[in-house]
């Protein structure tokens, strides 16, 4: 009996009302108070959902987890724009992992992505997705990315489904002086968050501003009538 609950449970097939389940595995983010919001940090395998404005400091907050396991390949299909080669240079990252992928439409893109997570060569596969997505698509994403050991990060800008889709996690991103701002909206072993600041400045000094000194002076309106 004590087998069959522990199956469910890894299934999500029990509710457990109020209690929070513990992660089992994690890879760190490389920022510690996410990974602290996170119960240890992002899933190992997956497919994670990220809703944000392009060139916030996104790619940012995924690269140290991504490049922290780049033996193998880490794929970008669809981006908005050209891929930075000098940020992963920078990064310690071999070129001859990078592969990016321009599909015609997103029903290639999501071919594409599916072959790469379940292919066992590739670490982290990044894709853009412009339209909307069924749950059929997230679950064929699912079953690849466990197969191949992946993970499957979906770049947003914002849902454009009205049903949630059944993602492993899925995180808000808005940005900030000093880093982001970020809110859990759904994820495996935890529940939803309030918005909270992540200050990157640590990892990322040269593209952070410092807090601004509040030493504007306002003087008198000359123009006001003297009571």
């Amino acid at each position: 009996m004590n087998n069959l609950i522990e199956t469910l449970q890894n299934k999500q097939l029990v509710w457990q009302g109020s209690a929070q389940q513990t992660k089992r595995d994690g890879q760190s983010t490389g920022y510690s108070d996410l990974d602290k919001q996170l119960n240890g940090g992002l899933p190992s395998s997956g497919v994670i959902e990220i809703i944000s404005d392009v060139a916030i400091g996104e790619l940012r907050l995924l690269l140290p987890s991504m490049i922290d396991k780049a033996d193998r390949l880490l794929v970008f299909i669809s981006p908005p724009g050209s891929v930075n080669a000098h940020l992963f240079l920078s990064q310690g990252v071999d070129l001859s992992k990078v592969v990016v992928i321009y599909p015609d439409d997103q029903k290639n893109a999501l071919w594409s992505a599916e072959q790469c997570l379940k292919s066992g060569a590739c670490d982290s596969v990044v894709m853009w997705a412009y339209e909307a997505l069924e749950i059929h698509q997230i679950k064929r994403l699912q079953l690849a990315s466990e197969k191949g050991a992946s993970r499957h990060f979906i770049m947003r800008n914002q849902r454009c489904e009205s049903l949630s889709l059944p993602v492993d996690l899925s995180l808000s991103l808005s940005p900030t002086e000093t880093g982001l701002n970020v809110q859990i909206n759904k994820r495996k072993y935890g529940w939803p968050s309030e918005p909270f600041a992540l200050n990157m400045q640590n990892n990322w000094p040269k593209l952070t501003c410092k807090e601004r000194i509040n030493n504007i002076v306002f003087f008198p309106n000359v123009n006001a009538k003297a009571g």
